[in-house]
């Protein structure tokens, strides 16, 4: 399946973001939207397998690359040296603009391209946002500032917006408590800096034999060594399928250690803030973690669950994907395409 590639314009400033839909499921009268967001390393492309079963289950996919990425405006390096070298507050404000301008984007969309609203009986329709590993902190963003918008624009998501997925947030995602344990090629200062990134590209898609995940307890995890029982996602991709996908560019670790209490407010307001709750009152949210993925999903995830337990309990929806790792998506997309959809339904 070969989509062509799509450009939006989400606001005055001429912000542009470039994706891929797989349109309308012929013959359909009450399909679900899903907007997706990739991760780091990885363009929307990463989506193409789950695109391409879409229609089966009755889905209009929509994978969109995030400024830098792909044909998307870039980022400029005068407006991110201000995670490097601003004030808290102004590191705050950079990362609730590209929210806002996401939260443009999904409200630019229905506009153009009308998506189906969700329906009367709440079992289809709509538009779930889907974000992925890194791309959860651009997910969250557009969500903690829906009340930024416009009054027209705020209704139009608060009608439209069914769910919210997260499928593995990494912990230094949403600034979430760090196990000492945590290894990543990008932390290991015995690899040359030229090959940490690339090394983290092939790391990232390994499957990881933990112990036991029921035990929220660190040291069960295997959080350097991948398993010898199934290669590593990349390895079955092509040389055309890494080359459409892998962006190693984009060198988003290093400002991900240095927002984690900005990412943590946002990630908050986003998922916790009853304010926000009551602007999408239809939204549910929830989490899609595999038990064979990398170490830090499984310690985001824990760290979600006690805080959805501090906030009183019933505000995320936790499901474990026996066997799935970091790129589910890839592997095994039915599987995903099927979570995607049940995380959708209230």
């Amino acid at each position: 399946m070969t989509l062509k590639s799509l450009t939006l314009v989400a606001d005055a400033s001429e912000t542009r973001f470039s994706y891929t839909d797989s349109g309308i499921p012929p013959q359909s009268s009450s399909y679900t939207t899903i907007i997706a967001i990739h991760g780091m390393g990885f363009t929307s492309a990463i989506f193409k397998r789950v695109q391409a079963l879409s229609g089966q289950q009755n889905v209009r996919f929509v994978a969109v690359n995030r400024r830098g990425y792909g044909g998307s405006t870039p980022v400029l390096e005068s407006e991110s040296a201000i995670l490097f070298s601003g004030t808290d507050d102004e590191k705050a404000s950079y990362l609730n603009a590209r929210g806002l301008e996401f939260a443009k984007f999904i409200d630019a969309f229905i506009q153009q391209h009308n998506p189906l609203p969700i329906s009367h009986d709440g079992k289809s329709g709509g538009i779930a946002l889907l974000g992925w590993s890194a791309g959860n902190g651009l997910a969250t963003a557009a969500i903690a500032n829906v009340d930024q918008l416009p009054e027209g624009a705020q209704k139009r998501l608060g009608a439209y917006i069914r769910a919210y997925i997260m499928q593995e947030p990494p912990s230094i995602a949403f600034g979430l408590p760090l196990p000492p344990q945590l290894w990543s090629p990008h932390m290991d200062t015995t690899i040359p800096v030229e090959l940490q990134t690339p090394f983290y590209t092939r790391w990232i898609t390994s499957y990881f034999d933990h112990r036991d995940i029921t035990s929220r307890d660190p040291s069960t995890l295997s959080h350097i060594l991948p398993s010898a029982r199934r290669a590593p996602t990349i390895y079955s991709m092509s040389s055309e399928d890494i080359a459409e996908m892998v962006d190693e560019g984009p060198q988003e670790m290093p400002v991900m250690f240095t927002t984690m209490a900005q990412a943590n407010g946002i990630y908050t307001k986003a998922c916790f803030d009853t304010e926000i709750r009551r602007m999408l009152p239809k939204m549910k949210v929830s989490l899609l973690c595999g038990d064979a993925t990398c170490s830090y999903s499984i310690t985001g995830m824990w760290s979600i669950e006690d805080d959805d337990k501090k906030n009183g309990g019933g505000f995320v929806h936790v499901k474990s994907i026996p066997g799935a790792n970091h790129f589910m998506h890839w592997d095994e997309p039915e599987v995903s395409l099927t979570a995607y959809m049940e995380a959708s339904v209230v």
